[in-house]
């Protein structure tokens, strides 16, 4: 096989270890630094593991957990797929919408590692909802919510946030605004009444 046809340039190192007893090892291994090589077209790649079932999944960026969530099938790979096609064509990092993937691709186009990882799999589509769910309360009531780059539900917030939510729903009461004041109103009585439930 001519080597020299098959040499791409690379936009990103890949961290993974090379495995001796695979038969494409020996093709990737042999690259300079900075050139990749496709392996021969009749090799199958390595395909990610599909998790059975729903599943709760974890995406974390150089050792911390930056995201949270549920899915099924490839889902939690999905989010590094994105990035990557993104890296492909020309962008603007202030022009992608999702937090979540504006940090992603920072934290690639840096170097970063990003791993995915399964919490728990072989759910209900209810069960996987709920266990994410408790884990970004956990996290928020542990006071770490910038440190998860998730769009966080707004039923989960500490005590402090609760009452600092609660006083300016107080203050918005003597609004000018008569629709300020309305749903203003209306907030403070179905978060009171929410409140009184969970005692």
């Amino acid at each position: 096989m001519n080597r020299e046809r098959n040499k791409l340039p690379t936009v990103a190192r890949c961290n993974r270890e090379i495995d001796s007893s695979n038969p494409t090892a020996k093709i990737f291994s042999e690259t300079a630094v900075g050139e990749v090589i496709r392996p021969p077209k009749n090799v199958i790649g390595i395909e990610p593991r599909s998790p059975a079932g729903y599943y709760v999944y974890t995406i974390t960026v150089s050792g911390i957990v930056r995201y949270i969530g549920k899915g099924k099938g490839l889902r939690m790979y999905a989010h590094m797929k994105e990035v990557k096609s993104r890296l492909a064509r020309d962008f603007r990092l202030g022009r992608i919408g999702s937090k979540f993937q504006r940090n992603l691709t920072r934290a690639v186009l840096a170097g970063e590692k990003v791993t995915e990882g399964v919490l728990a799999e072989n759910l209900t589509d209810k069960a996987a909802y709920e266990m994410e769910y408790d884990h970004l309360r956990e996290y928020v009531l542990a006071g770490k919510r910038d440190q998860l780059w998730n769009v966080i539900p707004g039923s989960i917030y500490t005590p402090q946030e609760l009452q600092a939510f609660t006083d300016r729903l107080r203050r918005n009461l003597n609004s000018r605004d008569r629709l300020i004041r309305y749903f203003s109103g209306r907030t403070l009585a179905a978060l009171t009444e929410r409140q009184q439930l969970m005692w």
